[in-house]
C-alpha cells in the first residue's frame, strides 16, 4: 500500500529538499506555538464576544485534542472550559429561518460542535450526552436524498454553499456513532450512497473530506488511491493547498488535506505530505498563527473585514494537520 502511495507524487529535488526542511522538531515547535496562539485567541474571543462559536470554541478544542493525542501539552483548564461552553449550546439548533431554497438547511453549529466532541478521547461529564443531542440534530437535517443542504450565501469555507462538503462532514460525524446507534447507521447508509453517486464540486474541501470519509469507512485501497491522486495533483509549487484554483495556498486547505492524507494511510515520509508540513512550518507567523484571507459571501463580493474568525479557524486546521502528520 505505501509503495503505491509513494508513486503518486513525482519526487523532484525540490520535493526532497522540502521534506528535509520539515523536521519533526520544527513541526513540534510549530504545533506548540499554534496551541499558544489558539488558547490566547479563544480566551480573548470569549471575553469580548460572549459567543460560543465554531471557530473559537469548536475548532480550538479539536486542535487541542489532536495535539494532545500527538503528545503535546495543552491548556487543560481551558480545554475543559471551552468544552463545557459548547455543551451549554444544547442540541445546536439555530433559530434562524431557513431560506426558501434550502428549507432544511443544516444546523452548522450542531455539526461543528459534534465533530469536535467526537475527538475527545477522555470524555468529561456530559460529553457523551451532549454529543448524542448534536448528532440527533444533524440526523434530523438530512434530506430524503441522503444529503444535507448547506446554507446559501454564507461565507466559505467554514460554512458556504457546498452541499457536498456539508454532506461529507455530516457523514464523518456519523461514522463512529453508527457502530452503536441504528438510527445513525441508517443515516450513514443513505449519506454514503449519495456521496458515491455525486461527483465532488470544485472546492478542494469536498474532495478532501470525501477522502477522509472513504478512508474511515475502510473502503478498498484502489478507491482511496484514486482520490489521493486527485488531492496530490492539486498541491501547489509552494507545498501548500488552496481552497479553490483561484486562491493561494493557505492553512485551512493545507491542514485539512494533511488530515485526509493521513486518514488514507499516506506515511509522513511521503514527499507531498512533507512539502505540506514545510509550507505550514515556514508560513507560521511570529504570534503562532497563520494568515488567512476571507472569501466573499457571493462571487465577486468582498471578504469580511474582521479576519479574527477565519485566522482562528485556519490556524486550528494547521495545528490539526501538523498533529496528524506526526
Amino acid at each position: 500500500m505505501n509503495r503505491c502511495l509513494l508513486m503518486l507524487v513525482l519526487v523532484t529535488p525540490a520535493a526532497v529538499h522540502a521534506a528535509e526542511e520539515a523536521t519533526d522538531a520544527a513541526v513540534q515547535q510549530a504545533i506548540d506555538r499554534g496551541l499558544a496562539f489558539l488558547s490566547q485567541d479563544a480566551v480573548k474571543w470569549k471575553a469580548d464576544h460572549k459567543c460560543v462559536s465554531c471557530h473559537h470554541a469548536g475548532m480550538v478544542v479539536w486542535a487541542m485534542n489532536d495535539a494532545r493525542r500527538a503528545g503535546h501539552t495543552v491548556d487543560e483548564p481551558l480545554r475543559s472550559e471551552l468544552t463545557n461552553w459548547m455543551l451549554e449550546a444544547g442540541d445546536g439548533r439555530s433559530s434562524l429561518p431557513r431560506p426558501e431554497s434550502a428549507p432544511k438547511a443544516l444546523n452548522t453549529k450542531a455539526l461543528w460542535f459534534g465533530l469536535t466532541l467526537a475527538t475527545i478521547s477522555d470524555p468529561q461529564a456530559g460529553v457523551e450526552a451532549g454529543l448524542s443531542k448534536l448528532i440527533a440534530t444533524v440526523r434530523s437535517d438530512q434530506a430524503e436524498t441522503g444529503a444535507w443542504s448547506a446554507w446559501p450565501e454564507t461565507r466559505p469555507p467554514m460554512f458556504g454553499p457546498s452541499d457536498f462538503s456539508a454532506t461529507a462532514m455530516a457523514t464523518l460525524l456519523l461514522i463512529g456513532d453508527a457502530k452503536t446507534d441504528p438510527a445513525s447507521q441508517t443515516s450513514l447508509t443513505q449519506a454514503t450512497k449519495w456521496l458515491d453517486n455525486t461527483p465532488p464540486d470544485e472546492e478542494l474541501q469536498s474532495t478532501v473530506l470525501k477522502l477522509s470519509v472513504i478512508s474511515r469507512l475502510e473502503r478498498p485501497a484502489e478507491e482511496r488511491r484514486l482520490l489521493i491522486s486527485k488531492v496530490t495533483e492539486r498541491q501547489n509549487a509552494d507545498g501548500g493547498w488552496s481552497q479553490t484554483a483561484a486562491h493561494p495556498s493557505d492553512a485551512w486547505a493545507t491542514g485539512q488535506t494533511l488530515m485526509a492524507l493521513r486518514d488514507a494511510g499516506v506515511p509522513k515520509t511521503d514527499p507531498a505530505l512533507q512539502r505540506g508540513r514545510t509550507f505550514l512550518v515556514t508560513n507560521q507567523q511570529e504570534n503562532g498563527s497563520w494568515l488567512m484571507a476571507s472569501r466573499p459571501t457571493k462571487p465577486g463580493g468582498d471578504g469580511a473585514k474582521n479576519l479574527i474568525p477565519i485566522i482562528g479557524a485556519g490556524s486550528a486546521w494547521a495545528v490539526i494537520g501538523l498533529s496528524r502528520s506526526q
